[in-house]
């Protein structure tokens, strides 16, 4: 079974441990190498999000930043922090980020100036917020319909959030590519919701050869991974790398269901894993 898990969080973002806590389970899981992919969430317009009342009050609301050079100098010292923890442990850990793409002009070039001032090991997509072609202000993906009651401009903030991921993925900055179904949480964006914003996606990930994540947190959410068996399918059928991730925010989450995904993956015959 794998024995690596590069999608976690720890209490310096939205996590609920530690990372010693953390390092610790994942020794008794017996991981070989383990990533902290801590959240960096940047808009500038975060304050005018009708989201912001619910995410300022959030535990993790101090990942919600309004430039990158707020956050950068908090990356730098954690990652120095984690590298001394490390030493301490008997396995290969990493410092990376999960990152929500954004499309505004500027974005691209902070995020560009971000990477070169912490040096971080790894980046993961991963879109938890949904905006207009604009990009104004992001909405979390649970308020989408409280705040945009129009079905027709929902269809709209979800058609455009498909791309969006295949916007990040063609930009090859990211290592690999989480929940890529997420919005399935979301209602009216079921398992073959999209498909067409779907199949353009895995097309870009196929084309540039960019991994994407099976994860277990669907399993703990509703029964199944991110993503649904229909997606799954089809990115075998392309061929696209694939790595198994819990996205655990708590010790007990780590490695929970890899069992699971490991064996859909085997009953597969999906040969194409990726590691860092």
């Amino acid at each position: 079974m794998q024995n690596y898990s590069y999608h976690t969080h720890t209490l310096f973002s939205d996590g609920r441990n530690s990372a010693e806590e953390m390092l610790e389970q994942a020794v008794k899981c017996g991981l070989k190498e383990i990533g902290f992919s801590e959240h960096l969430v940047v808009h500038k317009n975060f304050h005018q999000s009708p989201s912001w009342p619910k995410l300022k009050e959030y535990r993790g609301s101090h990942i919600y930043r309004t430039d990158f050079a707020e956050v950068a100098a908090a990356f730098v010292a954690y990652k120095e922090e984690i590298s001394k923890l490390a030493k301490k442990y008997p396995l290969q850990v990493f410092v990376g980020a999960e990152v929500d793409f954004f499309t505004y002009d500027g974005w691209l070039e902070e995020f560009m100036i971000f990477r070169r001032q912490t040096n971080l090991d790894y980046y993961i997509t991963g879109n938890h917020f949904l905006f207009s072609e604009s990009c104004d202000y992001p909405i979390d993906a649970d308020e989408l319909i409280k705040f945009v009651p129009q079905k027709e401009r929902q269809e709209d903030y979800l058609r455009r959030h498909f791309l969006t991921i295949a916007r990040a993925a063609e930009t090859k900055l990211f290592d690999f590519v989480a929940h890529i179904d997420y919005m399935r949480r979301v209602t009216g964006c079921n398992d073959n919701s999209f498909m067409a914003e779907k199949e353009y996606l895995l097309q870009i990930l196929a084309k540039n050869n960019i991994p994407a994540e099976v994860s277990t947190k669907g399993i703990r959410k509703n029964g199944n991974c991110y993503p649904a068996p229909v997606l799954l399918n089809r990115m075998q059928e392309l061929n696209i790398p694939v790595l198994i991730s819990d996205d655990a925010h708590h010790v007990s989450e780590l490695t929970q269901d890899f069992s699971v995904a490991e064996s859909l993956l085997q009953k597969m015959d999906y040969k194409n894993r990726w590691k860092l």
